[in-house]
Order: C-alpha cells, then sequence, then structure tokens
C-alpha cells in the first residue's frame, strides 16, 4: 500500500520536475492528460500564450521507494483563468492503491474513482472541510485511436440550402464561441462563467488554435456556428477533447453530429495517436462518441475507466476554472 510503503517527492518551479517522472507521464500520456500538458506549458515545453506564472504550483510524486516506480502524481496548478482543481491520476498502473497527501489548500478533487473515494474522506480528516455528497462530475475516460476510428462519407445537408463547413476557428469567431463558452459553463454549475471570462476564453483558445467549429450557413444569410469542440490540453501523442457543445437552438435540426466528430477526430490522428475524452455517466452523447470510434463507453466494458469530480465546502474553498 503506497500510503505505508511509498515515497512522496514535492517539485516545484524551483526544483523543474524530474526525468523520471516526465518519462511516466509521456509513456502514459491519456491517463496523465489532465496534469501533463499543464506541466508542459509550464516548464515551456510546449508553447502557449499566454505564459502561465508558475509561482506556487507545485506536484507531489508518490512513487516505490529506491525506485521510479510511480504510483499517482497530484498537481496543484494554476491556469489563465484561474485556480485548477487538484488533479489526482495514477501516472502508471490502474488505480487500486491508495495515498494520502497532507499539504495544501483544497479546492476539489478529479481523479479515478477508486482513488478519489480513497484520498477525500482522509482529506475531510486533515482538511476539516466537509466535501459536497453529490460529485460535480462523473465520467469515463475514453480513448479513439486511428485503429478504432469509424469513417463515414461526407454528411448530407440539414436542406438544400444550408452550408455545412467543418473548420478551425477564426478570430472573427471569437464572440461567437464566447456565447457559447458561456452556455457550456451554464449546463455544469457549480463551474459557470461571465460572459467577459467567456470571451478571455475563447480569445486564448481561438490564439492557440484549441477550438474547431461546425459552421452553418443558409442562402442569403449569415454563418452560424452550430457546434464547438475544443481540444485544450495536448501533448506529444495524445490530444484530450475538453468541450463539445451545440446550443439548444440547433440540437433538434438535422445536424450531422457524427460526420462532424469524425472530421475532427480524423484530423487530430494525423498528428496524434490517440484522442482522448471525458464522457459523462448519464451523458446521451455517448451514442455519438461510440459510434465514431471512442472505446471503453459500453456498460461493463474492459476498457471503462471511472473518474469522480469531488467537491469541498464551498463557503471554505475556492471554486477556480479548468
Amino acid at each position: 500500500m503506497p500510503g505505508l510503503h511509498s515515497s512522496i517527492q514535492r517539485f516545484d518551479v524551483s526544483t523543474r520536475i524530474s526525468n523520471f517522472v516526465w518519462t511516466a507521464m509521456l509513456a502514459n500520456a491519456a491517463r496523465a492528460n489532465l496534469i501533463l500538458p499543464h506541466a508542459e506549458k509550464v516548464f515551456g515545453r510546449q508553447k502557449f500564450t499566454p505564459k502561465i506564472l508558475a509561482t506556487g504550483q507545485f506536484w507531489l510524486v508518490c512513487s516505490k521507494p529506491g525506485t521510479s516506480e510511480i504510483y499517482f502524481i497530484l498537481a496543484c496548478s494554476e491556469g489563465p483563468l484561474g485556480k485548477y482543481p487538484w488533479l489526482y491520476g495514477g501516472a502508471v498502473q490502474r488505480a487500486s492503491k491508495r495515498t494520502w497527501i497532507q499539504e495544501g489548500e483544497s479546492l476539489l478533487r478529479f481523479s479515478v474513482e477508486k482513488v478519489a473515494e480513497a484520498f477525500v474522506p482522509e482529506w475531510e480528516k486533515v482538511a476539516k472541510i466537509n466535501r459536497i455528497q453529490e460529485p460535480y462530475y462523473s465520467a469515463i475516460l475514453s480513448v479513439c485511436t486511428e485503429r478504432t476510428l469509424v469513417r463515414q462519407q461526407r454528411a448530407p445537408r440539414p436542406s438544400d440550402d444550408v452550408i455545412l463547413e467543418p473548420r478551425l476557428a477564426a478570430k472573427q469567431d471569437a464572440d461567437q464561441i464566447a456565447v457559447l463558452c458561456e452556455e457550456f459553463a451554464a449546463t455544469s454549475p457549480p463551474f459557470t462563467l461571465s460572459f467577459e471570462t467567456a470571451c478571455e476564453e475563447a480569445r486564448i483558445m481561438i490564439e492557440n488554435k484549441q477550438v474547431w467549429v461546425l459552421e452553418m450557413q443558409r442562402r442569403n444569410g449569415e454563418p452560424e456556428i452550430a457546434t464547438i469542440v475544443a481540444v485544450t490540453r495536448k501533448s506529444e501523442d495524445v490530444a484530450t477533447i475538453s468541450k463539445v457543445y451545440t446550443p439548444e437552438k440547433w440540437r433538434k435540426k438535422a445536424l450531422p453530429r457524427d460526420w462532424f466528430a469524425m472530421s475532427a477526430l480524423s484530423t487530430l490522428l494525423k498528428k496524434y495517436k490517440q484522442v482522448a475524452l471525458y464522457v459523462g455517466v448519464d451523458n446521451s452523447a455517448k451514442v455519438i462518441y461510440e459510434r465514431v470510434g471512442f472505446s471503453g463507453l459500453s456498460e461493463g466494458s474492459l476498457l471503462s475507466e471511472r473518474w469522480l469530480e469531488i467537491g469541498f465546502d464551498q463557503a471554505k474553498v475556492e471554486l477556480g476554472h479548468w
């Protein structure tokens, strides 16, 4: 059990992250997708605008004593829009072990289900802060590869007078994307966004080429964005889809969402070996993701890995944004 037979090392911007930690994360990049891409931005391993200030950020690594075998990595980090939750994941193996970390302040936890359930009661005792009983998010980590991708022919248009264009977002899309970011956040309380913050999020994603759009235009009409797909966490071999949103007005239309998802995946898989996605366990769109090639979403699948996001008393913690 790591709690009894393990060592814990703390890394920050001054000590830098040891090579054996980078090696472990890169070798398991899909499972480390919450931690690895951000760490690469902080330490200048990948280009990102704006520059992320690393003051106060740290990583705790729990490993087998005297070896480079890592059990877990915990990240206490901050992005351009605010503090991230404590991201707690097994970088090397599926989580069946437990460890206790007694450093830092509580925001919330997002981790493999078994790890989160083991960690949270221990943290309640240490921090003297009660958890919120209903998890903020219960999700399945799913992955699509070139082998599992289900390719489709170009989709038919909803009607003859509609032009469809899937493309990377451009600066002129910023206002529309900001509205969609604000609407998307409103579906996931308590992590709502003001329109001002949504505008900043849209600007950052566009500047870093992290968001794709499905644009629809009726004959003689103005083009409108019907769906966005954001990919804000990328490492050398893995890209993670962090936001998929279709506004209410387009959901009842005959939108080719399967085809658009496949088009975005096909583009990503030209550069990355895997595309990761967290899918809410009750998300009706699971059927779409499964149809285009994401694995592990079927009930009882051996590839299925559940993750939980657990919050604490909001009067005593800072929610942040990620």
